[in-house]
């Protein structure tokens, strides 16, 4: 699963248990750049943003460069009022001092329970052990995984992405980590994602980069119709490379990359999705607007008994056509057709007179598949990635806290 990623140069990796989570598990993770690092960001839009992400969005409005990022899970310091941002600003403010950097250098993650209030002085503790992992030179993959283990909540296993691209200024690297599994939908999830690569590029060059990503990749994504209050995507280029990328060509080649590395990540969380057993790709083409296409491909993917028929691997494409129909777009029903796969199942609104159950429930037992709703009444489309429902993302959301 691992195999061949690229690791970043001119960044330093560590993750840690300080107790924030039960059994010793990783719960504090630190990435530091070797030197001021261009960033960009895109957070949650919820009304109830957390203390880390009001402390983030400040940072990328004001234009700061960036030397870290400090990452805990097992509390998300939301809905924590002013004590909570206070805790993050005493949290930046002791991590700067170890590494010798200014607060405003240090970006704060937090993932988990919303609403407790924030063990800050567990927190503080940690990250003189932190900070001492990272004077143990552990390096590589190891230190990698450590601090993408360091954010997992309910993810089954860590997410890393990383790659190598070839500009006119020579090679580069782009390195991804991530987390989410439950409480994923577009507009981000409970997700936290953090890419970086050792380009050189200016700021709004990056963020404009980084929104166009986002929307084609985490924005793109859906488990269980849940946003959280601290989703956040950083992206931190700090130019090591001596590759300074200004033209169109070499722009373009980098945010291939970037979408690549962003995309990889957004599929393995919906394959992580909690307790999922599917990965589905929902495609809706030729509509007549883009943000027709987006409605209704939103409303199937969303649906729980379209979710819940995939789980029981049920070809029951009457759920998807009411979802198809409830979505809010003026449509022709008898041009309507959709396909598991390469199997046609509705033409022109009904069952397809060629559709034997078999071969859609066949399809349909498979871990990876796509439904196909061509509306035939444009040129537009809109795909979105989605998982089942299954009586285990029950299980784990009902005793979440225990």
């Amino acid at each position: 699963m691992y195999e061949n990623i690229k690791i970043c140069p001119g960044y330093q990796f560590a993750g840690i248990s300080c107790g924030l989570k039960a059994g010793g598990a990783l719960d504090l993770a630190l990435l530091l750049s070797d030197c001021p690092a261009v960033a960009a960001a895109v957070f949650t839009q919820n009304q109830f943003p957390a203390a880390p992400v009001i402390w983030g969005r400040k940072q990328i409005a004001e234009g700061n460069n960036l030397r870290a990022a400090l990452i805990n899970s097992g509390n998300a310091n939301a809905c924590t009022g002013h004590q909570g941002e206070v805790d993050v600003a005493t949290v930046a403010e002791v991590l700067a001092a170890a590494l010798q950097l200014n607060p405003v250098d240090i970006f704060i993650s937090s993932t988990g329970v919303i609403g407790e209030p924030f063990p800050v002085t567990t927190v503080l503790k940690g990250i003189e052990s932190l900070v001492d992992n990272l004077a143990e030179k552990i390096t590589g993959f190891r230190a990698l995984e450590s601090a993408a283990r360091a954010i997992m909540t309910t993810d089954k296993s860590p997410k890393i992405v990383g790659i190598e691209v070839e500009t006119s200024q020579g090679r580069v690297t782009l390195t991804g980590i991530a987390k989410g599994a439950g409480m994923i939908h577009p507009d981000m999830a409970t997700m936290l994602a953090y890419i970086l690569t050792d380009v050189k590029i200016d700021r709004l060059i990056w963020q404009e980069m980084l929104h166009r990503v986002v929307n084609k990749s985490f924005n793109r994504i859906s488990v269980d119709g849940d946003m959280s209050t601290n989703d956040t995507v950083l992206a931190l280029a700090n130019g090591v490379s001596g590759c300074g990328l200004t033209t169109s060509s070499d722009l373009e080649i980098l945010e291939a990359a970037l979408l690549q590395v962003a995309h990889e990540l957004a599929v393995m969380i919906v394959k992580d999705g909690e307790g999922a057993t599917k990965a589905v790709e929902i495609k809706v083409v030729g509509a007549s607007g883009v943000e027709a296409a987006e409605k209704i491909c939103r409303s199937v993917a969303n649906s729980a008994l379209v979710k819940t028929a995939f789980f029981g691997q049920d070809a029951n494409w009457g759920r998807i056509i009411a979802a198809v129909g409830y979505a809010g777009v003026e449509l022709d029903p008898e041009l309507v057709n959709i396909s598991f796969d390469q199997v046609r199942v509705v033409s022109g609104g009904v069952r397809d007179p060629h559709y034997r159950e078999e071969d859609g429930s066949a399809v349909l037992r498979q871990p990876e598949f796509s439904v196909k709703i061509d509306l035939q009444s444009g040129e537009d489309e809109f795909t979105l990635l989605t998982s089942d429902l299954t009586h285990d993302y029950i299980s784990i959301n009902a005793d979440y806290r225990s």
